[in-house]
């Protein structure tokens, strides 16, 4: 039942003017009618918005007493008293979105109750009702929302183009979509079919229908349940990824959110297997008592507060990254002298004791493990190497940076990377910017064997750097270090990025000629590495050809 909210009760609300945009109208429509426990919504737009809203679901509708109350503020069926606040198990709330909306608009609202023999239907301008009329309709709520802003000329001017808005809509949606696969939501634009997302049995299927099927069978199960916390979803392989972050969904007991703690345990999950400026895929749920969180922190309800923060945190940190850690996506691996048939003990959690690349030789068989027998390189760049069942082509830039990235991850857990003191201190001449910048990254880059003093004075002086780098020309060093340091991510210093820049820039470079037991030792390192397909910036390593495809194409059968 709808009713007027007390004042005592509106006042611990986080109200506040909620259409910003036609997305924000769209959301707030998609959101009542999920609400209102509709099985299918329909939602169509002119002009990307600006023009027309109509949202129409199958919902159990409102009876015609009640209607007009909807389109007053702070008029709900959703709460009825403080502790309803304090434990908010419903997308909207507040009752303010829809009487919002008609008050910069010309609206047409029709619905009607299940039970209901007939339905209502309101119209009216600016949140004025000049029409009302009785008629007949299936069960469910049509909100109509035309010309947007008409009276407020000064948001209207905000307005961007039909694409954009059009764009921000379908973006709402498609979030409201992947946190309720069992709803069909339909959008279309100027009577053109943007959106179908049809009544999915589970997340893959419902991910399948907005972001491609390809992509849905790539995605990665996450699932992890500790502590009345769930969290479940779909994450991508390290090498499966995007530009932004807009396929980056989180989503709250259904409500999808924009929370910035859970976003950064999301990433810190990949970290370091993802390229700089890259983003996974994730559509990730988490499931919890909802007097655990709190979703009256902002107008909008996209933001949230957790009892307890660092426990959500961790769970999502860790689900993702047992997720990504299952094998045949970063597979343990054995690595056999010739002849000896007794497992080895490399695992996940530890890197195997490993010889320096070009460092003393190997014994012979070596290189069998994981990407078998090497063969050859081609162009002085790849490794060619086979087993049994496949070739192998690794590029022996990204390999080695993964080797290193690793040894010099053992030899900080040990203790401290080995640095080699220059003979003559570097004075480094540096713009402002990168003088800040390098000072920020201070840190993480003495922890790795850089030596620096003078920071705060006329001059910066480098006395050390990683032994990994002695033969880099210092000062050339610290420009590609600020190069590769600077950008996004600038302001939050880690050290496995840190880290990253030192392994490529000590790792062997392609166009580099290779003696066979260099290969051979390069390809048993990678063997025993944690990550062995992808280096620490998320290039994959290893390109792989089925031997099996091969026999077939040239209609070998033996």
């Amino acid at each position: 039942m709808i009713r007027r909210l007390p004042d005592h009760l509106v006042n611990k609300i986080a109200a506040g003017e909620v259409v910003e945009r036609p997305a924000s109208a769209v959301k707030e429509l998609v959101e009542n009618a999920l609400d209102a426990g509709a099985r299918a919504v329909t939602v169509d737009l002119r002009d990307g918005g600006a023009a027309l809203i109509r949202v129409t679901d199958d919902g159990i509708g409102m009876a015609a007493d009640e209607l007009p109350l909807a389109l007053e503020r702070h008029a709900t069926s959703k709460l009825a008293s403080d502790e309803d606040l304090d434990a908010i198990a419903t997308l909207g709330f507040r009752g303010e979105a829809l009487a919002a909306i008609c008050a910069v608009s010309r609206f047409t609202l029709t619905s009607r109750a299940r039970a209901a023999a007939e339905g209502l239907r309101l119209a009216g301008e600016g949140g004025t009702v000049v029409q009302r009329l009785a008629v007949p309709g299936d069960p469910g709520t049509s909100v109509e929302v035309r010309d947007l802003f008409y009276n407020t000329p000064a948001r209207l001017k905000f307005l961007k183009s039909p694409a954009t808005e059009l764009s921000a809509s379908l973006r709402v949606v498609t979030q409201l979509a992947l946190a309720h696969p069992h709803v069909h939501l339909r959008v279309a634009n100027n009577a053109r079919v943007a959106l179908t997302a049809p009544l999915a049995a589970d997340l893959r299927q419902r991910v399948g229908a907005v972001w491609s099927h390809d992509v849905a069978e790539r995605l990665l199960a996450v699932e992890r349940t500790e502590h009345g916390v769930s969290v479940r979803g779909l994450a991508s392989p390290p090498d499966l990824v995007r530009g932004n972050r807009d396929e980056i969904v989180l989503i709250v007991n259904g409500r999808p959110v924009r929370d910035p703690a859970l976003l950064q345990a999301t990433l810190d999950a990949y970290r370091p297997l993802l390229a700089r400026d890259r983003f996974p895929l994730v559509v990730l749920g988490i499931t919890l008592p909802e007097a655990d969180v709190d979703v009256n922190v902002h107008p909008t309800k996209a933001w949230v507060r957790f009892r307890h923060p660092r426990l959500i945190y961790e769970m999502v940190a860790a689900a993702t990254q047992a997720a990504l850690r299952r094998p045949g996506v970063m597979p343990g691996v054995e690595v056999r002298a010739e002849g000896d048939d007794r497992p080895s003990a490399t695992t996940f959690s530890g890197v195997a004791e490993q010889v320096a690349l070009f460092g003393d030789a190997t014994g012979p068989g070596q290189a069998r493990g994981l990407f078998g027998r090497v063969l050859g390189q081609v162009q002085d760049t790849f490794v060619v190497s086979t087993s049994e069942d496949e070739v192998f082509f690794l590029d022996q830039h990204v390999a080695h940076e993964r080797v290193l990235f690793e040894r010099l991850q053992h030899e900080l857990r040990e203790g401290v990377p080995a640095a080699q003191a220059l003979l003559f201190a570097e004075p480094l001449e540096l713009p402002p910017a990168a003088s800040t910048l390098l000072e920020r990254w201070r840190e993480p880059l003495e922890r790795l064997g850089f030596a620096f003093e003078g920071f705060g004075g006329p001059a910066i002086v480098l006395r050390a750097v990683p032994a990994l780098l002695k033969g880099d020309e210092p000062k050339r060093l610290i420009e590609a270090a600020v190069d590769e340091l600077a950008g996004p991510g600038a302001d939050k210093p880690t050290l496995d990025r840190a880290l990253a820049f030192v392994a490529c820039r000590a790792a062997v470079k392609a166009n580099t000629p290779l003696a066979r037991e260099e290969m051979e030792r390069l390809v048993a390192e990678l063997s025993v590495t944690e990550t062995p397909y992808f280096c620490p910036h998320g290039r994959p390593i290893v390109s792989r050809v089925s031997l099996h495809d091969i026999r077939r194409e040239l209609k070998r059968n033996w």
